[in-house]
């Protein structure tokens, strides 16, 4: 499916002076390239597969993708159809679940301009599901541009095979996902555009895309694959960033000649110009927020380069509310306080600009998605907006009231963007952009820490826990920004399941209090810490004469990482992060721990660097004082990649934690 970036919305106006893109009719042009597909009448067998495949949900035995740009000579225009045939043979119920639905985007002007469908039984019944007898499903998703079909009758060991033609909005750019975790079987994909257009496509995990010069009068891209095997879930993995996938991008216009179109520099001056020019009324809005807010004071302006920075965020995203749907003309962000993530983005911008502070605007795509390829100059990687401090080396999301600088998205994180800087030729503004990378933010910067106290009854039949959790960086962003939405009623619940999840039969709080939960709160500096004091009948089980002290619950949670299947990708974790416990305990009178030496464990990988500390590490170790014992867990995740090549040592350090986790001491009664 065609992904629409937010370049793509702000570029809506140059796509209609240079192609006039309008909505779709209804009626198939006659020689589209795909103007009179169909499937094979003649078929009423089901498609072979093999034995292991009847094993799985679904299988895809056909997977076929046409776009083809077409222009329209009545309208002396560019439009674009897409041409989807499937067939699918569904072997269980999660499979019919998954694909006796089909779901069809659909432009504003309404329906598909054609859809068929049918169904092949395991006996060889072939029933035809007409478009008029199809029942259209509501939209769950709020209808935002799909129409959903329902296909009745369809039973184990059934194909499901239906395609349609439909046109598509025009835009210069897309991605095709090309992998699923169905395996599938004949998979092509085909891109189509007149002799006038050449586009140019990069496909990612898998072959290039090659010329077809079969079609008169036409360019196409075509890549044919017998087989795309099913992609499974894995852990320490971002799975949806490793499908195989096209992006595609129009390069060159036969009215342009040579020169290429929508490069980087293109989209440097494009992007700058919408993120900082105004209008008058646009221009008078800003300096109402100015004055509003004082932000042009003397007083203002004396504080650290730093200060200001925060000044402008903290102020718009305080008084100024997320809408999507809200308008970003400034003049109406301004005036009703509502704007989508793109007017915060303009707003901040010219703030900032009119206060004479220095910044680059950085556009990046998700790493967990399509993570930025700055070799390849598609529109299509310009989705999320950042700010860049020169003067302190730091960023800030502006459309993102959650975050607050010195912290951006983790997946905008640890890869690269467009950086795009405002430049000055005599009285003339532009803009250059380079791509560069964009840090994660250390280990040290996420931390989430644990400090437990136990003290055991003096009849040992439970234990009063003093826990602190302490929640920096990207752990505080989950609970923190939305704190003061949170009704009062359900602040105690959410806190006592955060301290349960370390001690699980927590009861009887004596003490639960949270610090650092005022609006504005940045994370780095001030982090989400909450402090309890509770019992647990849990900890300590009497085993004979002696007891069993539960010492590893106390980690809370832990990953295992066990599986048996060969590693598929490289490994790589959301954000650097720390995990600190400290763990206090006095042995009973009267009684010696037995096994105190299990609570030592050093586990860790290589630097992944020339120097430096281990990638990856987990270390536990005790000192014991009288009766009183401290132990100290670090555990270290200090890079976000790490080459499957080497997989059983970055293993090795998760599942120290997982083990620690099961850690018991057997406290023996002396004598």
């Amino acid at each position: 499916m065609l992904r629409t970036s937010c370049v793509s919305q702000l570029a809506a106006l140059l796509v209609l002076v240079l192609l006039s893109g309008r909505l779709a009719a209804q009626t198939l042009p006659p020689d589209l390239i795909h103007a009179g597909y169909n499937w094979d009448p003649q078929r009423h067998k089901r498609l072979p597969i093999t034995a292991a495949e009847e094993q799985l949900p679904a299988v895809i035995l056909r997977d076929f993708t046409s776009l083809e740009y077409y222009y329209d000579n009545a309208r002396k225009d560019v439009r674009l159809f897409a041409t989807e045939h499937r067939i699918v043979r569904v072997n269980s119920s999660d499979g019919i679940e998954s694909y006796n639905k089909i779901v069809v985007p659909v432009l504003a002007s309404g329906a598909p301009v054609d859809i068929k469908a049918r169904t092949i039984s395991p006996r060889g019944e072939v029933h035809e599901v007409k478009a008029t007898d199809m029942k259209e499903l509501k939209d769950q998703e709020g209808g935002r541009g799909f129409r959903v079909f329902a296909v009745d009758g369809v039973e184990k060991g059934s194909e499901v095979e239906y395609f349609y033609t439909r046109e598509r909005n025009v835009n210069h750019f897309g991605s095709e996902v090309l992998q699923s975790e169905t395996t599938a079987h004949d998979v092509t994909f085909e891109l189509i555009s007149p002799e006038a257009l050449t586009f140019e496509a990069r496909v990612y995990h898998g072959p290039p895309l090659k010329p077809d010069t079969t079609m008169t009068g036409r360019r196409a891209l075509r890549l044919h694959l017998d087989l795309v095997p099913g992609l499974r879930d894995e852990a320490f993995a971002n799975v949806k960033a490793q499908r195989m996938r096209v992006e595609y991008k129009l390069a060159y216009m036969a009215s342009k000649g040579q020169i290429r179109q929508f490069t980087w520099a293109d989209a440097s001056q494009f992007v700058y110009r919408n993120m900082t020019s105004m209008s008058k009324d646009e221009a008078k809005a800003v300096a109402k927020v100015l004055a509003a807010s004082k932000l042009a004071a003397a007083s203002a302006r004396a504080l650290p380069l730093a200060d200001r920075i925060r000044a402008v965020e903290s102020y718009v995203k305080l008084n100024f509310n997320l809408e999507e749907g809200a308008s970003s003309s400034l003049e109406q962000v301004v005036a009703t306080h509502n704007a989508p993530e793109s007017g915060f983005s303009h707003l901040m911008a010219s703030l900032y600009k009119a206060l004479g502070i220095d910044f680059e605007v950085v556009v990046t795509s998700s790493r967990d998605s399509n993570p930025f390829d700055g070799a390849f100059d598609s529109w299509n990687y310009l989705d999320h907006f950042a700010l860049y401090f020169p003067g302190t080396s730091q960023y800030l999301a502006p459309g993102r009231p959650d975050y607050r600088y010195g912290m951006l998205p983790a997946d905008w994180t640890g890869g690269s963007g467009l950086f795009i800087k405002g430049v000055t030729l005599g009285n003339t503004e532009s803009a250059v952009g380079k791509v560069k990378e964009i840090p994660a933010l250390t280990a040290e910067q996420s931390s989430q820490d644990i400090d437990a106290t136990v003290t055991f009854a003096a009849d040992l039949n439970s234990a009063t826990v003093r826990l602190r959790q302490t929640l920096g960086g990207y752990p505080a962003t989950q609970i923190q920004p939305f704190w003061s939405l949170i009704p009062e009623a359900k602040r105690t619940e959410i806190l006592q399941e955060l301290q349960k999840s370390v001690v699980p039969d927590a009861t009887n709080f004596q003490k639960l209090e949270v610090r650092n939960v005022e609006r504005d709160i940045v994370p780095l500096d001030k982090p989400f810490i909450v402090e309890s004091q509770m019992e647990s009948a849990g900890l300590l089980d009497k085993a004979g004469p002696r007891y069993l002290f539960k010492i590893g619950t106390l980690l809370g949670p832990q990953t295992e990482l066990y599986q048996k299947e060969e590693r598929q990708f490289d490994v790589e974790n959301d954000n650097n992060r720390r995990y600190l416990r400290t763990i206090r305990f006095d042995v009973p009178a009267g009684y010696a721990v037995r096994n105190l030496s299990d609570l030592n464990v050093d586990v860790k990988t290589g630097s992944g660097a020339e120097a430096g500390p281990a990638a990856f590490d987990f270390h536990s170790s005790y000192v014991q004082s009288g009766q009183t014992v401290t132990v100290t867990i670090s555990e270290n995740y200090r890079q976000l990649r790490w080459p499957k090549a080497d997989f059983e040592a970055f293993r090795a350090v998760v599942n120290a934690s997982a083990n620690w986790n099961k850690v018991v001491l057997v406290l023996d009664k002396k004598g």
